[in-house]
């Protein structure tokens, strides 16, 4: 009696990894770096970034994923040992990633995330042997717009490159260590950055 075997289809070349039902979970981001110093003046600035992505979603179609996004970033610049500036910002929304092409290796990908952004920052300097200190804070809408490629590995784990540009649209009440009331004010913020990850691709079914 000749018994029936069922194909896999996960290796076969025109089956796209991103096909409908399946979950995909990951983390991306970037960390950065750099410093200067000027001769004359012998002061020396330190500059640290980092950024870090944490989202998930199902593809409702084949190569059309849609789910939630959320993201942390911070930046700090020393100069001669007094912080100088400070900024954070976290950002959470849906999340909607169209996969262009169909092959098993990987495609490019475009992913828009609208969603809600909080954003701090704190500026300070010494005057007069006097640290005075102003800090921004509040919240916003944003944007956040990536265009990658996304290199599949075995069919389970996405090796992501992107090209990130956010913008967020703030309202920041302003306040001062000098005890003063600053006020608030409108603030529109952006920027552009790369960022790497993996990603895990599930089936909607257990293995």
């Amino acid at each position: 009696m000749a018994q029936e075997t069922e194909k896999d289809t996960t290796k076969n070349e025109s089956v796209t990894p991103f096909r409908k039902g399946r979950w995909i979970t990951g983390l991306t981001g970037f960390i950065g770096s750099g410093s200067t110093e000027n001769t004359n003046t012998k002061t020396k600035s330190i500059s640290n970034q980092y950024r870090i992505e944490l989202n998930t979603g199902k593809f409702i179609k084949d190569r059309i994923n849609l789910g939630l996004s959320a993201n942390m970033e911070r930046s700090n610049i020393e100069e001669s040992d007094v912080e100088v500036l400070t900024s954070e910002s976290f950002f959470i929304g849906p999340k909607g990633t169209y996969y262009a092409s169909g092959s098993s290796i990987g495609s490019i990908f475009f992913s828009l995330s609208p969603g809600y952004a909080l954003y701090r920052d704190k500026a300070g300097s010494v005057v007069d042997n006097v640290y005075i200190e102003n800090v921004n804070k509040g919240g916003g809408f944003g944007f956040l717009f990536t265009f990658g490629f996304a290199y599949v590995i075995d069919d389970r784990v996405s090796f992501d490159l992107g090209l990130n540009y956010n913008v967020y649209w703030l309202n920041l009440d302003q306040e001062s260590n000098t005890g003063q009331d600053l006020g608030s004010d409108s603030y529109e913020l952006s920027n552009l950055s790369f960022s790497f990850g993996f990603k895990i691709l599930l089936d909607s079914k257990p293995l």
